[in-house]
Order: C-alpha cells, then sequence, then structure tokens
C-alpha cells in the first residue's frame, strides 16, 4: 500500500490498535487517522457515517472493541456482543458504502473458548 494512503485505526489507543499504529508510524505511514471514544462513538451510526464522509479513507483496520476483564466477559457476555456487533456493522458498513480498498478486522480472542479441541469448528465459538 502507498505511503500516503489514509489509514484508519479504529481502537487506536488500545493494545492492539496503539502497536499498529506505531509499527504504521515506523514503516513510514504517516497519513493515519484515529479518534478517541469521545470523539466518535462507534456504536453510533450516525456519527460513524459522517466520519466516513468526512474522512473518506482508503484503508481502515478495525482494531476497536468494548472489552472487560474475565469477570466482566463472564456476567456481560449478552452486552459485550452486542455492542462489538454494533461496532462491526457499523465500521465494516460504512467501509463498504464509502468503497474502502483495504479492511483488516481483528477479532477477540475472548470469543475462543479456553480448552476447544483444534482444528476449531465454528459451533465451539462463544461457549
Amino acid at each position: 500500500m502507498d505511503k500516503s494512503a489514509k489509514i484508519y485505526v479504529a481502537g487506536h489507543h488500545g493494545l492492539v490498535g496503539s502497536a499498529i499504529w506505531n509499527n504504521l508510524k515506523e514503516r513510514g505511514y504517516n497519513n493515519l487517522v484515529g479518534r478517541s471514544h469521545k470523539e466518535l462513538d462507534l456504536l453510533d451510526p450516525i456519527a460513524v457515517k459522517k466520519f466516513f464522509d468526512e474522512e473518506q479513507p482508503d484503508a481502515v483496520i478495525l482494531a476497536a472493541a468494548h472489552v472487560g476483564g474475565i469477570m466482566a466477559n463472564l456476567q456481560y457476555r449478552a452486552d459485550f456482543i452486542y455492542q462489538n456487533l454494533q461496532i462491526q456493522q457499523n465500521v465494516i458498513g460504512e467501509s463498504f458504502r464509502h468503497g474502502v480498498k483495504k479492511l483488516l478486522f481483528l477479532g477477540s480472542t475472548c470469543i475462543y473458548p479456553r480448552e476447544a479441541p483444534q482444528p476449531m469448528k465454528e459451533e465451539v465459538l462463544l461457549t
């Protein structure tokens, strides 16, 4: 990808997103776009559409997610999956509608069972 490509890193303040951001910078990609949760609520489809309308990114890296510790993941399973699906729907949908050339989606390891036989089958996800 061209070094001048505008790359939106969703979740650029998180563990994975910040590592990707720093790696891209080190490799000479300087047209990076990031927004904090306060600046852009990825759960809000209107705000996400407005962001894509204004920024027109060439590429999107989706590293944003609603996350928590082990207890939160166990206690709020439905809330977490609902919010993460909303984030994915909004960002992936607007990426498609705005003709984004490349999209990298990173899923959380929290959806994979700890002791699943390998290779994993789809039906063991979220168990």
